[in-house]
């Protein structure tokens, strides 16, 4: 950055600024989409990666103080695009304090990006590529500030400390410049505020009213009080972990299901937080006419082909990845939709036109409608975890369960194989 001249130093800086404050947004919007349970307006890029954010943007440890970290992220570049800006209309009057200002906040967003990239991997919490690049767009701020800055960096320490004494002694030396400066300042602080304030409210708006939060022991009151029933599950069938696991979530679900989709979020952080100690496994109940001849109208157009197709992903060992490009997509065409996820997870074309269409992945898929049908699931999703229908499918109380599953299994005291009657006509593999 130091071949910059001054100019292309400012121009790099407004550059990197703007690439900082579209991505935060675009991240933004789709968390506010998806608390609001509805398909999110904004597309997920990181699909595009290979790997949907949604499980990261849905995390509670990713909202502070009630609004999205990417949020935070259109916060922190409000501030530096306003400092850029007026550096450059005020040059001469506010232009190296304006620079340096915003270079000591590129450095501060640097280490609250590092600290909190640091948090996530030591909770095993799954990583958003884009804000790996919001975190390298700071990290690239930091010379192009420097090289836009009309100042050495000497002189730059000096202006910083006379800011300093002018603050401790509240400002009551007569100095024009510092005064002006402050104005400055405090412009840049208005845009800040009215950010911060349109994101606490739309995050109010959107997220829906929180229920009371039943005790630890009424969700595991309610969980015991529902019988228990021996799910029979195979290794054609999708799942994450393995059936060794002490604990086994089976889910019905529809990919055309809105719920669904925001199921999908709290079991990728589930899976992130228990690891080999939780099986979850994927069973098909698309609410479509098309192959659910439980229904009498058609809810969901497209589910079944969707189904169809997410059955011979699995069979190139790409369901899970398919499986969230398709959540990702939201509520367009169903055709669109297959064809734009089997390119984002690189399944072999001629193979997955082929099982597709096969007789064995639609008798799969009907093999699961029938089990739900035999079940009487009331809907989309329904969880099943150590095979007791679980009626809150909230985060919290789905990780109260489990670990109180695992408290059993550790202490010997009825596994779940004990405590299962079969369903009727089932045969568990």
């Amino acid at each position: 950055m130091r071949a910059l001249s001054l100019r292309q130093g400012w121009m790099v800086s407004v550059l990197l600024a703007a690439v900082g404050f579209a991505i935060s947004a675009d991240l933004t919007g789709r968390a506010l989409d998806l608390i609001a349970s509805r398909t999110p307006g904004a597309p997920d890029l990181c699909a595009w990666l290979g790997a949907s954010c949604d499980a990261t943007l849905t995390d509670p440890g990713a909202w502070i103080l009630r609004i999205p970290l990417a949020g935070w992220g259109v916060v922190y570049f409000t501030a530096l695009c306003g400092l850029l800006l007026l550096s450059r209309f005020t040059q001469g009057s506010f232009e190296a304090e304006a620079l340096l200002a915003a270079w000591l906040i590129a450095a501060l967003g640097l280490t609250a990006g590092l600290a909190l990239t640091a948090w996530q991997i030591a909770r095993h919490a799954p990583l958003c590529p884009l804000c790996l690049a919001v975190h390298t767009v700071s990290l690239l701020l930091l010379p192009a500030l420097r090289a836009a800055s009309p100042r050495p960096a000497a002189e730059q320490l000096r202006a910083l400390r006379g800011a300093t004494r002018w603050l401790v002694h509240s400002g009551t030396e007569s100095d024009e410049r510092a005064r002006w400066n402050v104005v400055g300042f405090a412009c840049v602080a208005l845009a800040v505020a009215f950010a911060w304030q349109w994101l606490f409210v739309e995050s109010a708006l959107r997220r829906p009213s929180e229920p009371a939060t039943p005790s630890r022991a009424e969700v595991i009151a309610g969980f015991e009080a529902a019988p228990a029933i021996a799910l029979p599950v195979g290794d054609a069938d999708a799942r994450l972990g393995s059936f060794a696991a002490p604990v086994r979530i089976v889910v019905f679900e529809s990919f055309r299901c809105p719920a669904c989709r925001g199921l999908a979020g709290t079991l990728a952080r589930l899976h992130y937080e228990f690891g080999d100690r939780l099986a979850i496994v994927f069973k098909h109940y698309p609410l479509s006419t098309e192959c659910n001849g439980r229904l009498t109208h058609d809810m969901q157009p497209g589910a079944c082909e969707i189904a169809w197709a997410a059955e011979a992903a699995n069979l190139q060992e790409r369901f899970w990845p398919f499986h969230d490009a398709i959540f990702a997509a939201g509520a367009t065409g169903a055709g669109d939709v297959i064809a734009d996820a089997a390119r984002r997870v690189h399944l072999d074309p001629a193979r997955f036109a082929a099982d597709r269409a096969s007789a064995s992945t639609i008798a799969r898929v009907a093999a699961d409608i029938e089990l739900g049908d035999r079940l009487k699931i009331p809907g989309t999703p329904s969880v099943f975890l150590d095979g007791r229908l679980v009626a809150s499918h909230d985060a919290r109380a789905l990780e109260t369960l489990i670990r109180y599953e695992l408290e059993r299994s550790l202490a010997g005291r009825g596994g779940a194989p004990q405590r299962e009657r079969p369903v009727a006509g089932d045969r568990p593999s």
